[in-house]
């Protein structure tokens, strides 16, 4: 296990203001609210992850792989406490949205009190094989770069510590387990999981706008709006999904995208 010697644990100064408008990529409400949905379940998210990688050191003799998992740990901890800020700053009054996310804190207080160990590390591969195959579809199709500021350095720090940290769920459930069969069918529960949460979430905030009166338009809009996006999505995201669910996917085939270096670097020796 070598990925160990690329992942660097940073502590950015990232701010945001007390109120921000959520929609985070002008003109497009469905996409922005897809993007905080994502960044709500993290705080609930990434302290599973850590909980299920604190028990797997159990089961790990590797000591470069256990200075991975420290690695991975401390990156994902910083991730959920700035995400956590970050949703203060978007967050307005939703009871459909606030019930959404206590249903996902239950969901993984039970996956860690009641699922096996290798389950909870399909689960977090899962995800991590899906935010490594969105960190680099990102960063190709420069998604984030008309977001207001303070989201795209967010996102764009996230993605890029993504896929340092690639290889950790991988390896480590190698480790433990290493099923095949079962990686994927945990890990494609875990994707749906994750997907239908960020999709009520992108429901339930565009239901609260039209029930403030703010007006996005009506079906045939949204989806003239969403077509260009799904299409590439289609075309660029999907096969590298897809990809995953092979028998010989390993992370390590994943390159960190061209100029992601220079971005952490930046973000890392922000101010205050």
């Amino acid at each position: 296990m070598k990925a160990n010697a690329t992942i660097t644990v940073r502590r950015p100064a990232l701010s945001f203001p007390a109120q921000l408008d959520p929609i985070l990529l002008e003109a497009q409400p469905e996409l922005s609210y897809a993007l905080i949905g994502l960044s709500l379940l993290l705080p609930y998210l990434e302290p599973y992850l850590i909980r299920t990688m604190n028990q797997a050191k159990r089961s790990v003799r590797d000591p470069e792989l256990l200075e991975a998992i420290a690695l991975f740990n401390a990156q994902e901890g910083q991730h959920y406490r700035l995400h956590a800020r970050f949703n203060e700053a978007v967050r307005e009054d939703c009871a459909a949205l606030a019930r959404l996310e206590e249903e996902l804190a239950s969901d993984y207080d039970r996956f860690s009190a009641t699922r096996s160990l290798p389950w909870n590390l399909a689960y977090a591969e899962g995800f991590e094989a899906f935010t490594a195959a969105l960190a680099c579809f990102l960063s190709e199709e420069q998604i984030l770069r008309d977001a207001h500021p303070a989201a795209r350095d967010l996102f764009e720090w996230h993605i890029y510590e993504e896929l340092e940290h690639r290889c950790v769920a991988f390896d480590v459930y190698e480790h433990v387990h290493g099923s095949y069969p079962y990686r994927v069918a945990v890990g494609l529960y875990a994707q749906r999981h994750l997907g239908r949460f960020a999709l009520r979430a992108t429901r339930a905030m565009l239901e609260r706008d039209r029930q403030r009166g703010r007006d996005h338009g009506g079906k045939a809009q949204a989806r003239a709006r969403l077509r260009p996006f799904l299409s590439l999505a289609a075309r660029r995201l999907l096969p590298k999904v897809l990809r995953t669910y092979s028998p010989l996917y390993t992370p390590r085939q994943i390159r960190i995208p061209a100029g992601a270096e220079l971005v952490l670097q930046r973000l890392a020796s922000a101010q205050p």
